[in-house]
C-alpha cells in the first residue's frame, strides 16, 4: 500500500484528498488498467424502485460512473421502464413480474430462463456487463425469524443462479431502513441482521464475482431506523437528498471497485464528459477506495472475561467489557471507560491460545464509536513467537463522526509499525499468519482526559478479492499483560498533546485521517 504524500491532516484536507484520489484514479491503485489498453465499454444496468432512482439523480451516479468510462443504465418500475445511458428514456420496459423488487421478487426474476434475445427480465438483465440490484425500505419490516429465513432463502437462490455467470458482475444493494413510525426495534434489529448476513463471508464467500453494497448500513443509525438528518419526514421511508448526495459517490467508487476487483472483461475507456453536471454535495463527502470486509473475527457477542484491563501505575484507569446497550451489528460491543491522567495510558485486549493466520485478509477493520473526539489511541497487533510475541501498532485518532455514531476504520498491515518499546529480536515486519493477540490502547497528552470508547465487529478486510471466510479466532480468557519494558514516550516536536507512554507509546506514525484514513479506510456514519 503506497502512501501518497499530499495526503496527511490539514485545514485544506478535502482538497488534499481530491488529488490523492486523482492520482489514484490515473492509474497506479492496485489492479487498474489502463483506460487506452483495452477497447470495449463496459455496461452497467441497474434495477430499482424510487429510491433508487433518488439516489442516481441526487447523488450524481450517472455523471460519476460515465466521468470513469462505463455506460450506466437503470430500470425502475415498469411505468418508468428503461433509461438510456444518456439519462433519456427508452419507452421500453423489462417486463419486471408484479413490479416486485422484494427478496421474493427478485428471485422469481433470477429463476427466469435465459433467452437471446431477450424476452423476461432475466434475460434483460444479463445483456449487460455489471447487474446491479435492490429492495426498497418495505424489505426492512422484517416481522419474524422466519421471513428473515425466507429473505436469506431467496438470496441463496440468487447466487446459486449468479455463480452460472462468472463473466458477470453482480453487485446485490441492501434495502434501505425504515422509519421508525413505520417499524418496531425486532424489525430494526432483523432488517440489521439481514443487511450484515448478505455482506459476511458465509453469503459471499467463494463467490469472486458477487458483490454487496450496504446502503442499509450507510443510511441506519445505532437504532437501526433511517438516520434522523436523513429523512423527509417522520413517516416517509425515503432517503433524502443529503443521504443521496453523501452516499452516491460511495456508491460509484464502489461500483467502480467491485469492476476492477473481479477483473471485469472490457474496457475502462478515456474519461468521458457527463452528460449533465453532477448534483453539488451540501457537504464535501468523503470519497475513497473502498475496501471489503472478510469475514468477523470478534463481534463481542461472547467476548465476557476473554478481554482484560490494565494503566499505569500513575493513577490513571481503563475499564473494558461487554456492552449491551450500544452495538454496531449484534447485540453486544466493547466498551472502554477510562480515565488518563497526564501523560497517562490504558489498554484493553486478548492473546489466542494459538497463533491466528489473518492473511485472507489485506488489513484489520473495525466500527469505533466514542464519547468524545480528539482521543488518541493504538491498535496492536502482536505476531511472532506465542511465547515472546513482537508488538505492532498503528495510532487512531476519535473525530466528530465517531461521537455521532458509528464509523468503520480499515487498518491495512503495511500501516503497522514496529513498536519502539519491543523487545530486541522477534518479527522486524508484522506477519499477518502469525497473530497471537491484540490491543486497544488510550493515552492523554498534557491534560487530563476522561470518557468511553466503543468497539465492534473487528474483521479482516481485503481490497482485491471479494470476502472470504475470516478465520476463527481461539481466544483464552487471559488478557493481555503489559511489556515489561519501559515505554517510550514520543518527543516529536511540536506534538505535546499526543500521548506518550504506557502500552502503546503513541510513535508518529500515520493517523485515519491523513493517508490511513482518508485513502484506506471507508468511513461509513451510522
Amino acid at each position: 500500500m503506497k502512501h501518497w504524500p499530499c495526503c496527511h491532516r490539514s485545514s485544506g484536507m478535502f482538497l488534499l484528498l481530491a488529488s490523492c484520489i486523482l492520482l489514484l484514479l490515473l492509474g497506479t491503485g492496485r489492479g487498474w488498467v489502463h483506460p487506452t489498453a483495452l477497447a470495449q465499454t463496459i455496461r452497467i444496468i441497474f434495477l430499482h424502485h424510487s429510491c433508487g432512482q433518488n439516489l442516481i439523480e441526487q447523488g450524481g451516479v450517472r455523471e460519476g460512473l460515465t466521468a470513469l468510462g462505463y455506460e450506466f443504465y437503470d430500470h425502475g418500475y415498469n411505468g418508468d421502464g428503461l433509461r438510456l445511458a444518456d439519462g433519456s428514456y427508452s419507452g421500453m420496459n423489462f417486463d419486471v413480474p408484479g413490479d416486485n423488487t422484494d427478496p421474493d421478487g427478485l428471485a422469481a426474476i433470477f429463476a427466469q430462463p435465459f433467452h437471446d434475445p431477450p424476452d423476461n427480465t432475466f434475460s434483460h438483465l444479463m445483456q449487460y456487463d455489471v447487474i446491479a440490484f435492490k429492495s426498497c425500505f418495505p424489505t426492512s419490516n422484517i416481522g419474524s425469524d422466519e421471513q428473515l429465513a425466507d429473505y436469506k432463502s431467496y438470496y441463496l437462490s440468487i447466487r446459486e443462479r449468479m455463480d452460472e455467470y462468472p463473466d458477470k458482475v453482480f453487485i446485490a444493494v441492501t434495502q434501505p431502513p425504515q422509519v421508525p413510525a413505520n417499524s418496531d426495534p425486532e424489525e430494526g434489529a432483523r432488517a440489521r441482521a439481514f443487511a450484515d448476513w448478505l455482506q459476511s463471508g458465509e453469503y459471499l464467500a467463494g463467490h469472486p464475482n458477487v458483490f454487496v453494497f450496504d446502503f442499509f448500513g450507510y443510511l441506519a443509525g445505532g437504532d437501526n431506523f433511517l438516520r434522523p438528518e436523513y429523512r423527509v419526514d417522520e413517516y416517509d421511508g425515503h432517503p433524502n437528498e443529503e443521504a443521496n448526495r453523501t452516499i452516491g459517490p460511495l456508491f460509484v467508487a464502489f461500483v467502480d471497485q467491485a469492476i476492477q476487483s473481479a477483473g471485469a472483461e472490457g474496457a475502462r475507456p478515456e474519461p468521458a464528459a457527463p452528460t449533465s453536471p453532477a448534483a453539488e454535495p451540501t457537504s464535501p463527502p468523503v470519497i475513497v477506495m473502498p475496501l471489503v470486509t472478510a469475514g468477523l473475527l470478534d463481534d463481542f457477542e461472547a467476548s465476557e472475561g476473554l478481554w482484560g484491563a490494565s494503566a499505569d501505575e500513575e493513577g490513571s484507569t481503563l475499564e473494558c467489557g461487554p456492552d449491551v446497550e450500544m452495538a454496531h451489528g449484534g447485540a453486544t460491543s466493547l466498551r472502554m471507560d477510562y480515565t488518563l491522567v497526564p501523560n497517562g495510558w490504558g489498554s484493553c485486549g486478548q492473546y489466542f491460545e494459538s497463533a491466528q493466520d489473518w492473511r485472507d485478509g489485506d488489513g484489520l477493520s473495525l466500527w469505533l464509536h466514542s464519547g468524545e473526539e480528539g482521543q488518541w489511541g493504538t491498535l496492536e497487533l502482536f505476531a511472532g513467537d506465542p511465547a515472546a510475541p513482537t508488538p505492532f501498532e498503528v495510532v487512531f485518532e476519535t473525530t466528530a463522526e465517531s461521537t455521532e455514531g458509528w464509523t468503520q476504520l480499515i487498518f491495512p498491515w503495511t500501516d503497522f509499525v514496529r513498536a519502539e518499546w519491543a523487545d530486541e529480536g522477534g518479527l522486524a515486519e508484522l506477519d499477518p499468519g502469525q497473530i497471537t493477540g491484540f490491543a486497544f490502547s488510550l493515552g492523554a497528552g498534557e491534560e487530563r482526559r476522561e470518557g468511553s470508547v466503543w468497539v465492534d465487529d473487528v474483521g479482516l478486510a481485503t481490497g482485491e478479492e471479494p470476502p472470504s471466510s475470516g478465520p476463527a479466532a481461539s481466544p483464552t480468557s487471559v488478557p493481555i499483560a503489559p511489556p515489561t519494558a519501559e515505554p517510550v514516550a514520543s518527543e516529536e516536536p511540536g506534538e505535546e498533546d499526543k500521548p506518550g507512554g504506557g502500552i502503546c507509546p503513541f510513535a508518529p506514525v500515520a493517523l485515519p485521517l491523513g493517508a490511513l484514513g482518508l485513502l484506506l479506510a471507508r468511513r461509513r456514519r451510522e
